[in-house]
């Protein structure tokens, strides 16, 4: 463990020790690892697996729309605990997949610890979560339709990866961040469909 791992790198970390000690990549893996407490991360590492490689994967961007709707929903209703069904926390990728996954998340999450920090949290507080989150509901709701469309369930991946991120890592500037990219992503899909 580096001085410079940061909320994305612990759990990357984490993730990647179960991965080596035999278990299988999983959303349950990640609740496991981040805790039944831990929106953020639930919302995070199942957003970066559609913004890596493993988006092509038919039904990757649909289960992870799921995820974000269940997740983001109890945010949106303020439960302190989230929980997931069964059969959405026991869906698991293959070993090449998981270490095609871990080749993209570790110099990802290094790229982003460096510029993430605790920072500005008064802007991650409850109001922000909630609207944040009730934003990520509705793009996890079109992302099954997204599949269709090459490229576009990844960039929606996106907006909850950033959101998801400046919840877990209580980064108000990359909260700002994420507002402008929702308005530019609303923009232009304004523009695209008016």
């Amino acid at each position: 463990m580096t001085s410079q791992e940061g909320a994305l790198g612990r759990l990357v970390r984490k993730v990647e020790e179960r991965l080596e000690a035999g278990d299988e990549v999983s959303i349950g893996l990640i609740q496991a690892v981040a805790g039944h407490r831990a929106a953020g991360p639930m919302l995070l590492l199942p957003a970066l697996l559609v913004i890596s490689p493993l988006s092509i994967i038919p039904g990757v961007p649909t289960l992870v729309g799921i995820n974000t709707i269940l997740v983001a929903g109890q945010i949106v209703l303020g439960r302190d605990q989230v929980w997931l069904p069964k059969w959405l926390t026991e869906r698991c990728i293959s070993a090449k997949h998981a270490r095609t996954l871990m080749k993209f998340l570790v110099p990802a999450s290094r790229m982003a610890d460096g510029v993430v920090k605790r920072r500005a949290r008064f802007m991650t507080g409850m109001v922000m979560r909630r609207i944040g989150a009730a934003i990520c509901v509705l793009v996890g709701a079109i992302m099954p339709l997204l599949e269709f469309v090459p490229f576009t369930s990844t960039g929606a991946a996106g907006i909850i990866a950033v959101y998801a991120l400046s919840i877990t890592a209580r980064d108000g500037w990359l909260a700002l961040a994420w507002m402008g990219l929702v308005a530019g992503a609303v923009g232009l899909g304004w523009l695209l469909l008016g």
